[in-house]
């Protein structure tokens, strides 16, 4: 089944990657994404709200020695002890936290990737040997790094509690091979950067933090522009009103928010102001920033091709999606019906006077 990621994620989540809190563990949380093939009605559009700046380290605390990893108890894997001319990647995280558990994966592929660099990827949980213990064997292969649990709380309060995220999970350290913390946030906020230029010895942690703020604002500016250009459309303003809008989005958008800019415009296809044109600029722009190897986009593509009668040419954008999801059933299946529709309506009587 097809999903899209709601546009706030999308414009948010690359510099602010969602976690847990640790002050209590949370319910298993519904998903965050949205059904492209049920969304019957807009998705709506929340109003922007102030996100409060996080607590930040001061630059004497970046670069200071890492504290030692003592007093933990070892789930799976060797003990660790911090040793000079080594690169580590400390990891916080609890099995009741959803985004701890989507970053599993992504920690053991940079395990694997480092491995034969130096690396040793730690994951560190507060909780108990037997809640862990069991959690870590169901996983096998997909957590294929070091586990310990830290019951007393001695490292947590040395990582955590120096960078001020003692109630904020998954938290993620990378040690450098001097034994100072070179790098601290979510495992999957540009990390893996990160981590291969501190292997390289060629971080420059003064311009990471400049690139990552402007990267930041770039992507305020783009959810401003969204929210700025659905909400002239639902209060029922004319194309030529919203139009200008929609192309300042488009000339600073990536592949992920463009695309989420046409599938929206396409769910509001009978509307009277629905910009269809628009919407197949957007989706072209992110089809062609993708290589046109992105099945999701390609998809999105295809409907905005459709929907502006372009139908010969939806047809084989849709095929094509259709064959790169051939390891997803369920998505290819989705992709499918689409596909059927629109070869459809290219043998209609209208579509073959059309030329089509």
């Amino acid at each position: 089944m097809k999903l899209m990621t709601l546009i706030l994620t999308i414009a948010i989540s690359a510099t602010l990657i969602i976690g847990c809190s640790k002050k209590e563990p949370a319910p298993e949380p519904a998903s965050n994404d949205i059904d492209k093939t049920a969304a019957a009605e807009p998705m709506p559009v929340p109003a922007p709200t102030p996100t409060p700046a996080p607590k930040t380290a001061t630059k004497k605390q970046l670069g200071q020695k890492a504290a030692a990893l003592e007093g933990l108890t070892y789930v799976k894997g060797q003990p660790v002890t911090l040793t000079e001319g080594k690169v580590y990647v400390v990891e916080f995280w609890a099995t009741w936290c959803p985004p701890c558990r989507v970053s599993i994966p992504h920690l053991t592929e940079i395990q694997k990737q480092f491995k034969d660099k130096g690396v040793t990827v730690i994951g560190i949980s507060d909780e108990n040997v037997n809640t862990v213990k069991p959690f870590v064997e169901k996983m096998g292969d997909k957590m294929d790094y070091i586990v310990a649990v830290d019951t007393k709380g001695t490292v947590s309060a040395g990582y955590m509690a120096t960078y001020n995220r003692e109630n904020t999970i998954p938290f993620a350290c990378i040690v450098d091979a001097k034994g100072n913390v070179a790098w601290f946030g979510h495992p999957m906020d540009g990390m893996d950067e990160v981590l291969a230029q501190v292997v390289a010895g060629t971080y420059d942690a003064a311009a990471h933090a400049k690139a990552k703020a402007e990267a930041q604002a770039a992507e305020r500016r783009l959810y401003e522009l969204f929210h700025q250009y659905f909400a002239a459309v639902g209060s029922g303003a004319a194309i030529d009103q919203t139009r200008p809008i929609a192309e300042k989005f488009i000339d600073a958008g990536h592949p992920e928010a463009l695309d989420a800019m046409a599938w929206q415009i396409l769910m509001q296809a009978d509307k009277a102001n629905s910009d269809k044109p628009i919407a197949l600029k957007a989706a072209e722009k992110a089809n062609t920033l993708t290589s046109g190897e992105n099945p999701m986009v390609l998809d999105t593509y295809a409907l905005a091709l459709f929907e502006n009668a372009r139908i010969a040419e939806a047809v084989a954008a849709q095929e094509k999606a259709v064959a790169l999801t051939a390891g997803n059933k369920e998505l290819q299946a989705d992709l499918k019906t689409r596909l059927e529709k629109f070869k459809a309506a290219l043998n209609t009587p209208e579509t073959s006077q059309a030329g089509q």
